[in-house]
């Protein structure tokens, strides 16, 4: 008996170290000193348009979107540790890569390597939180530490908007991606430093998890063969039956794609009002000082989503945020000043909002066994979205001018965003009222006492169904989470 319980308390410091080590890992993927100044390498390094970055961009996010599900159901399958330490170390070799072969072909190889390792640790990392808090029964937390996490992510971004212009008039563009390779084999060293925590349904014995579809359903998905394939078809399984969660999917990842334009065109926009980093020192640290409102934004955002979220509530954040984003975008229309940077930086703070919020609202509705491979298809989701509007927009910025391809994205905004939160909002609506429906028929307590005592078959002598389903044929495995962690 003690030494189970010297395990069992071995093992909870383990999953409590997994949040501050984490937040270390986020700190280390993004203090990429090089994101200040890569379209100006692109663009004057290379001697490429706006309209061939599009097209790059194009190929890395269609490469996400092939990679996303897959190396969430490896993460799955073998653990979210390891595919967070593959992630770091496969994103230096293809940042070496991007940076050291000139033709555009060999810039397009070493792109399509970081996009594979960011699919290694895009979702994985907010799978072993959840599932580092479940094991703590500290779920309630989520989105406060997946804020601070992704605060200190755009931090570091911060940092190295600080230090990438400097850097760049001192050592000049490519030494200064040198640099940021060596950070991310740093990053995958401290990933080997976290604890595995449990990712299998039957590990945990909280009733948490919501069930993708029916106790009939959930069944077939226990007599499935085992394997990444199998992870794969369930997780787009569970999706396409939680209209809910698909929308919401669709809805955060069209609203980040959107926001993030404004920022993705800063460093041309900038050089575009006669501030090159690349020219000395001066105009170096100048290039980087009209870049930090967006990444202190971003910050700022990430901080205030638990915060944000808990006020307005699930139904509300998302709608209110996309009123302040169209908000956002009229100066962009207006003016073509160098202050509008405080209108990107709002953006890019509201976009650096959504991704908790989205992600907390799924991790609620999904099970353990596919979390990392839910998240995947989130992620795969955006990438599609990335690799369809940054190429037309990008073509729009290049062959017209920047006001042209802020109004495309503000349209984005207002139409398709507005279509996909209506939907989102009607599916979120029949989720509540089922999930209500299945509270108001639960066994009463004192008839769980009484089956307790003998007179039923296959509870548990504390309430709960020993096969962890509803009576009703037709409700879902277990399909009410513990009220502590019920949005």
């Amino acid at each position: 008996m003690r030494r189970s319980t010297l395990t069992q308390t071995s093992a909870a410091r383990g999953y409590a170290r997994n949040i501050p080590i984490f937040y270390l890992f986020q700190f280390a993927t993004g203090f990429l000193i090089w994101v200040p100044v890569w379209m100006i390498f692109l663009l004057d390094e290379r001697g490429l348009s706006l309209t061939e970055v599009g097209l790059m961009e194009a190929v890395f996010w269609i490469t996400m979107a092939l990679s996303e599900v897959p190396t969430g159901a490896i993460a799955d399958r073998f653990g979210r540790r390891t595919s967070l330490a593959l992630g770091g170390f496969g994103f230096t070799i293809g940042c070496f890569l991007f940076v050291s072969l000139n033709s555009f072909a060999g810039i397009i190889v070493g792109y399509v390597f970081m996009a594979v390792a960011m699919t290694l640790y895009s979702g994985s990392g907010q799978a072993l939180l959840f599932d580092s808090l479940r094991a703590l029964g500290r779920t309630r937390e989520y989105e406060r530490h997946v804020g601070r996490a992704e605060a200190l992510m755009t931090a570091a971004l911060l940092a190295a908007a600080l230090l990438g212009g400097p850097m760049a008039g001192l050592f000049g563009l490519t030494m200064t991606f040198y640099i940021g390779s060596g950070v991310m084999a740093f990053a995958g060293i401290v990933a080997l430093l976290l604890r595995e925590p449990p990712h299998n349904e039957d590990e945990f014995d909280d009733g948490l998890h919501a069930a993708p579809i029916s106790a009939a359903d959930a069944s077939a998905e226990d007599r499935s063969p085992s394997g990444v394939v199998a992870n794969m078809l369930i997780g787009f399984r569970i999706v396409a039956a939680r209209r809910a969660i698909l929308w919401m999917i669709m809805l955060a990842g069209l609203l980040t794609v959107a926001m993030e334009m404004p920022s993705f065109f800063v460093q041309p926009f900038i050089r575009s009002h006669g501030v090159n980093p690349a020219d000395d020192l001066y105009s170096g640290t100048l290039f980087s000082a009209l870049m930090v409102p967006g990444f202190a934004a971003m910050t700022i955002g990430a901080l205030l989503a638990a915060g944000f979220v808990a006020r307005t509530g699930e139904r509300r954040a998302v709608p209110t945020m996309m009123l302040i984003g169209i908000i956002a975008f009229i100066p962009l229309l207006l003016f073509d000043h160098l202050g509008i940077i405080a209108a990107i930086a709002l953006l890019a703070g509201l976009h650096a909002m959504l991704r908790p919020i989205a992600t907390g609202y799924i991790n609620r509705r999904i099970r353990s066994e596919q979390r990392a491979t839910v998240l995947s298809i989130y992620e795969l989701c955006m990438a599609l979205q990335m690799a369809i509007i940054v190429p037309l927009i990008s073509a729009s910025a290049d062959h017209i001018d920047f006001r042209w391809a802020y109004g495309l994205s503000l349209a984005l905004v207002v139409i398709v965003g507005g279509i996909l939160w209506r939907l989102w909002q009607r599916s979120h609506r029949r989720d509540q009222a089922y999930s209500l429906r299945l509270l108001s028929i639960r066994r009463a307590p004192q008839a769980n006492s009484v089956h307790a005592n003998g007179t039923g078959n296959g509870v548990h002598a504390n309430g709960a169904h020993s096969n962890g389903a509803s009576s009703r044929p037709d409700a879902p495995n277990n399909p009410s989470p513990a009220r502590s962690d019920r949005a």
